[in-house]
């Protein structure tokens, strides 16, 4: 055998045995695996009020008191693994449940917070979206001492409105009424960012989801705030369930799971969880 077929040998090898690595690295944990290791992986997004974000170096949020909740129904140690979001749903699923990071290659045994969305489960085959817990719907927060009242998108012709970077709710402002309201538009880059010129007065209007301009009322006591959720063409969703993913051979764990969620909806601990964060808490609709 000559020099140069050893490397041959020596780099097909390698390649093998990275491949393992990776593979026990993102292989999948049904329920008896992670009843046994006495801990669960459970992934939340960060910077993500009031659902998932950190505060005084903790993680809370509602996701957070839930994701513990599940962790208590199994009876093991939760681990949080917390993200930001990537480029889109699909890609999210991919780095956080089935592949991982590029460079750790690590995944969750559960991510919080999917839409349930058939067509992105069908187009996701190594994961699972089930176990929906809440239904999210579309508002604008207003300051009432600057508008006295908001009944179409038709106030923002002349009033500003915050809306975070590169969200669905910023492309609807942008497109919406034939590009009307594009001037109206102020933009955080985050949604923290987002919060914060209405919380300075910057604007006197905020465009996100239901349950984050409620969040954002209880941290805004000083303001005159009012939620409401005015007709929104061109809008294409104004509601979506939410619910959880596992990957596609830790089924077992995902119905467990399920369970839990429909035992904690109720039995009213999912409406106790929002309600710690002023939000209002809707049972998702399953289609």
């Amino acid at each position: 055998m000559n020099r140069t077929q050893i490397k041959i040998i020596t780099k097909a090898a390698l390649g093998i045995l990275l491949c393992l690595a990776i593979t026990s690295i993102a292989e999948a944990r049904p329920l008896d695996d992670v009843v046994d290791s006495g801990e669960i992986t459970i992934f939340v997004y960060s910077d993500y009020a009031p659902y998932s974000y950190e505060q005084d170096g903790k993680a809370v949020g509602i996701d957070v008191d839930i994701a513990k909740e599940l962790a208590n129904a199994l009876g093991v140690e939760l681990k949080l693994l917390m993200r930001g979001a990537d480029e889109n749903l699909d890609d999210d699923l991919r780095i956080n449940i089935w592949k991982g990071d590029l460079i750790h290659r690590k995944v969750a045994d559960v991510m919080m917070h999917v839409p349930v969305d058939y067509e992105v489960d069908n187009r996701n085959e190594f994961a699972v979206i089930m176990g929906g817990y809440f239904q999210e719907t579309v508002a604008v927060i207003f300051n009432k001492d600057v508008i006295p009242e908001v009944k179409t998108f038709g106030r923002f012709v002349s009033q500003q409105i915050g809306v975070e970077l590169d969200t669905g709710y910023d492309f609807f402002l942008s497109s919406a009424f034939r590009g009307q309201l594009l001037q109206s538009v102020r933009r955080g880059r985050t949604f923290k960012d987002a919060v914060a010129l209405y919380a300075d007065g910057e604007v006197p209007a905020l465009l996100a989801s239901r349950a984050q301009t409620e969040w954002v009322a209880t941290q805004t006591p000083g303001l005159n705030s009012s939620v409401v959720q005015p007709p929104m063409p061109g809008m294409v969703r104004l509601g979506w369930p939410i619910g959880i993913s596992v990957k596609h051979d830790s089924r077992d764990l995902g119905y467990e799971l399920t369970d839990v969620l429909s035992e904690l909806q109720n039995s009213g601990k999912l409406a106790a969880i929002y309600k710690q964060y002023g939000v209002t808490y809707l049972p998702p609709i399953i289609e």
